[in-house]
């Protein structure tokens, strides 16, 4: 028991010494009404407590200051790429508010950069040109052209190619580049009115011809093998005759084939055999003059007309052109050869049937000279 008490006493004088250390805090005690331990107790839980919070600040304040470098700092490469990878919000901190309002550069360009003035003045241009040549954009986009051929001494023949060049139609004959140029007005004119005429001849090929409502003949169209052929053909001369443009250079075309037909003698006409001539109505009313050899092959045909005595003056002209040998053989674009009986003046009075061969070509000739001067007109 002695040894307890002595361990009490040491305990109590250890407490009384540090309470001592807080004497000063006795009136405070006394006025609150609570003795000077438990008073001691209350002043270092404040004290605890105090240096808690103004460690809480400190470290509140350390953090911020590090927040503003880093907001005071450039951004850097790995940064800018690491953002992409975050989501908008995270994007929309001030780090990265302030990289912007950083590099963001100044309207310096808007300064620099000069007005666009030409720009008004170029679409200006390009407007004036879609107004002022509308056709002839159009005519490249169908890339054709009318040509000007230089045939022989004093004719020259209008011609309208496709855009690879094929041969649409070919005119008659003019004396002038002139009057050629002239002639392709007249087409024109006349494909506007599409008055075109469908034939077939006798090797069951078409081809299409072209006249003026008084029936004269402004031009001849290729030879097709089917007539459906023929017909597409006479569309694209309808869509491309007037916005095609003239070139400007004359062309040498190709001469007509060497061929001087023999002369006839009245005893040739005599001893030859008779075939007969014959006045027929069209489908579309007009007369033509048809000539029959003895075996009964039609030989040629003249343009239908719209009376009969006319068609009967046709037969008189082949017959006096045939005697004179006024054929030229001119060949077709897929090389086969054709005859044009033409009067002096040149223009065509008929045109004959395509042969594949020139001596066949020239055989027919001499056979519509004998049969049209020998035959006569039956009813």
């Amino acid at each position: 028991m002695g040894g307890g008490n002595v361990g009490n006493t040491q305990g109590s004088n250890t407490s009384g010494g540090i309470v001592g250390a807080f004497e000063f805090l006795r009136p405070l005690a006394e006025k609150i009404g609570v003795n000077l331990t438990t008073m001691c107790y209350i002043f270092c839980g404040a004290v605890v407590l105090f240096i808690a919070i103004i460690a809480i600040i400190i470290v509140a304040i350390v953090k911020a200051c590090k927040k503003s470098k880093r907001a005071m700092a450039p951004a850097t490469e790995e940064e800018i790429v690491g953002n992409e990878e975050k989501t908008e919000e995270v994007v929309a901190t001030a780090v990265v508010e302030e990289k912007e309002a950083e590099v963001k550069p100044e309207p310096k360009v808007e300064e620099v950069k000069p007005e666009p003035k030409a720009e008004p003045k170029v679409e200006a241009k390009a407007e004036v040109k879609a107004e002022v040549k509308p056709a002839q954009k159009q005519a490249k986009k169908f890339n054709g052209k009318w040509i000007i051929e230089h045939k022989s001494e004093n004719e020259y023949m209008a011609k309208l190619l496709a855009n690879n060049g094929e041969v649409m139609l070919s005119s008659e004959i003019y004396k002038s580049e002139e009057g050629a140029i002239n002639g392709i007005a007249t087409i024109i004119k006349g494909v506007e009115t599409g008055n075109f005429v469908i034939y077939q001849d006798k090797n069951k090929n078409f081809y299409y011809k072209l006249k003026t409502a008084n029936n004269r003949l402004l031009c001849v169209g290729e030879i097709y093998k089917a007539k459906d052929q023929c017909l597409k053909a006479v569309e694209s001369v309808k869509r491309i005759a007037k916005v095609c443009e003239i070139d400007e250079d004359v062309v040498m075309g190709a001469e007509y084939v060497d061929y001087t037909p023999a002369k006839l003698t009245e005893a040739d006409i005599k001893n030859s055999a008779k075939g007969k001539w014959k006045i027929e109505a069209g489908e579309d009313g007009k007369y033509s003059a048809k000539l029959y050899a003895n075996n009964g092959q039609l030989m040629l045909a003249t343009e239908g007309v719209q009376i009969r005595k006319n068609a009967e003056n046709a037969i008189e002209a082949v017959k006096k052109n045939s005697f004179e040998g006024n054929f030229v053989i001119d060949r077709d674009k897929f090389g086969r050869y054709h005859y044009k009986l033409r009067n002096a003046q040149k223009s065509v009075i008929c045109i004959g049937e395509a042969y594949d061969s020139l001596d066949s070509c020239k055989s027919a000739i001499e056979s519509v000279r004998k049969f049209a001067s020998s035959s006569e007109v039956v009813q």
